[in-house]
């Protein structure tokens, strides 16, 4: 005999299960194809994979290295399977985009024209695995300062944007009036603060915030930017604002003296996606885009003419 898929199949489900009857279940055999399967197995490789025990199998020190390579070989087998389906793809195939719900991914999946599907997603961990795993093409997504984006080797990346964050505080607040604000005279105010998650966003308000002489007072999380936009109108808070858009009545927008709140918008892509040949017109596309958008956003263009601009495109 030689050694063929479903063997391995075979021996990592009774690896997994512990035993042959449960391995029999998942792979909608019997019990005794499984034993003679195994023994056959076992037979053509001259060595035991498996000691049976009263309660099921377990492992031998060479099963287990069989196994190991098993599961290596089987992983292998479906990154292949995943690559030649792609590869048989039409050319007018989709492009699958997610990201974060920046203004870069409206530019990106204008740049891309029709042929895209898009969704929002903001866990740096789930984008990372959709395009580990294929299902993903292309991602735009959020980097911090003190969390490093960790990416796998099959997937690119590239700087698109180190955007500042700005503050929203009450138009009737002492700094309301004034071109930009330091970061310590927020000491006394209550801070609305996004729902903490992977991105590392919190913890580097709180560091900052700690260098400044104080530590944060947030009395409200929400993620919802109208929700945070009202509390600072009726209820007196601050918050993190993006520097692009526009700003309600009753909120002032501010700029943080010195810059010391910032975020990397960066873009990430599988290197075997069709898409990968296209990332240099991309960015092009979407750097033209925003700096439309920084001369429509009236505190962020005095801004970046005033030198922000350095910032903004650094890396």
């Amino acid at each position: 005999m030689r050694l063929e898929v479903r063997h391995l199949e075979l021996v990592v489900a009774i690896a997994d299960c512990g035993s042959l009857r449960k391995a029999a279940a998942r792979l909608h055999l019997t019990q005794p194809a499984v034993t003679t399967q195994l023994k056959r197995i076992e037979d053509h490789l001259g060595a035991a994979l498996f000691l049976r025990t009263a309660d099921g199998v377990r492992l031998t020190p060479t099963g287990q290295d069989f196994v190991a390579e098993a599961r290596s070989m089987l992983t292998q087998l479906v990154a292949l399977e995943r690559v030649t389906r792609r590869n048989a793809q039409s050319s007018s195939a989709p492009t699958r985009l997610a990201g974060i719900p920046a203004y870069h991914f409206g530019l990106l999946v204008s740049a891309l024209k029709d042929n895209v599907t898009s969704r929002t997603i903001k866990e740096t961990g789930t984008l990372t695995a959709l395009l580990t795993t294929g299902e993903l093409d292309i991602a735009v997504m959020r980097r911090f300062p003190g969390t490093p984006l960790t990416l796998p080797p099959n997937v690119g990346h590239r700087l698109l944007t180190r955007e500042p964050l700005f503050v929203g505080v009450p138009a009737h607040h002492p700094y309301g009036g004034e071109p930009e604000i330091p970061l310590e005279a927020l000491a006394g105010d209550k801070w609305v603060m996004p729902e903490p998650d992977d991105s590392g966003m919190n913890a580097h308000f709180a560091r900052e915030c700690a260098a400044a002489g104080f530590e944060q007072r947030i009395a409200h999380f929400s993620s919802e930017a109208h929700v945070a936009l009202t509390l600072i109108r009726e209820s007196g808070a601050v918050c993190p604002l993006y520097p692009v858009g526009g700003t309600p009545s009753g909120v002032a927008r501010l700029p943080v003296r010195g810059n010391p709140l910032v975020r990397d918008v960066v873009l990430a892509w599988r290197l075997d996606a069709p898409v990968a040949r296209d990332v240099d017109d991309l960015c092009e596309q979407v750097a033209a885009g925003y700096l439309k958008l920084v001369e429509e956003s009236e505190v962020y263009a005095r801004w970046w003419r005033a030198g922000g601009e350095a910032l903004a495109l650094a890396g």
